[in-house]
């Protein structure tokens, strides 16, 4: 789980799911991220597990030895089929010397995320008080 945003991720969880679906994908139990995201007092996100699956293999992120790195992931439903939209791996190897590496450490503004979805932004929704 890449920790570096999801604390800025869950500050606008809510209006973000507003517009689509958010959901936090890790190796380890639920139980287990979701007990780090309380430990943080993250109460806005959504976790799932992909263990004893092949999804971070076949996206590309899980390395020979085992290790993995994050990515940022989107997909779009179309028609009956989900299909993927846009992704981006978060490496080290990506970064220049001394930078942090590409989408981090803070890609998690509310306009941002929504920019990298299908829709966009939209013209018709602003983000309210209270939901």
């Amino acid at each position: 789980m890449c920790t570096n945003w999801l604390g800025a991720v869950n500050g606008s969880a809510a209006d973000i799911k507003q517009r689509v679906a958010l959901k936090i994908l890790g190796r380890s139990p639920v139980e287990r991220q979701f007990a780090f995201a309380q430990e943080r007092g993250w109460r806005h996100l959504n976790f799932v597990q992909t263990v004893g699956d092949d999804y971070a293999k076949d996206l590309g992120v899980l390395m020979p030895d085992g290790s993995e790195y994050p990515a940022l992931v989107v997909f779009r439903r179309d028609g009956d089929k989900v299909r993927l939209f846009w992704a981006s791996e978060m490496t080290r190897e990506m970064a220049d010397p001394g930078q942090d590496p590409r989408d981090a450490p803070d890609i998690a503004s509310l306009w941002s995320i929504l920019d990298l979805t299908p829709e966009g932004r939209g013209t018709d929704w602003y983000p309210k008080l209270n939901y």
